[in-house]
């Protein structure tokens, strides 16, 4: 599918995105330095691949409002902060209908894809609650 409409974006994307930026802010990962610990580079590793999938779901969006995916890679490339500005405006922005030659519409979402999403949105932190007893239990 190379197209996301708001609903499947909001279900998929928006949680992806979200974890990302509270895993980044929230365990306070640090930019341009490398990791010194296996837990600390689990947590990057978590939020890297989150980051990716929301990353590639503001592509898909900003295919079906019609714009080029090439002012998203550059807008994550000089300014990730503001990105997380522009993927909640994404909700808001109506499909384009010249989208429409590329492929046919997207289908609506369905009640498997919010559980997807909720489950995104959900079991990252189990992830970091296993990292932080792992962490705890070879602390000691």
């Amino acid at each position: 599918m190379l197209r996301y409409d708001r609903s499947r974006y909001i279900a998929l994307g928006l949680p992806c995105l979200i974890n990302t930026a509270l895993m980044v802010y929230e365990l306070e990962l640090k930019l341009g330095e490398f990791p010194a610990g296996v837990i600390e580079r689990g947590y990057w590793v978590l939020a890297a691949g989150l980051g990716l999938f929301g990353a590639t779901a503001m592509i898909k969006r900003a295919r079906d409002i019609g714009s080029s995916a090439w002012g998203i890679l550059l807008g994550f490339l000089f300014a990730p902060p503001l990105m997380l500005l522009i993927g909640l405006v994404l909700c808001f922005v109506p499909s384009n209908p010249d989208a429409d030659r590329l492929e046919p519409a997207p289908a609506a979402a369905t009640i498997k894809t919010w559980l997807l999403g909720s489950g995104l949105l959900l079991i990252p932190w189990f992830a970091v609650l296993a990292l932080r007893q792992w962490q705890e239990h070879f602390a000691t």
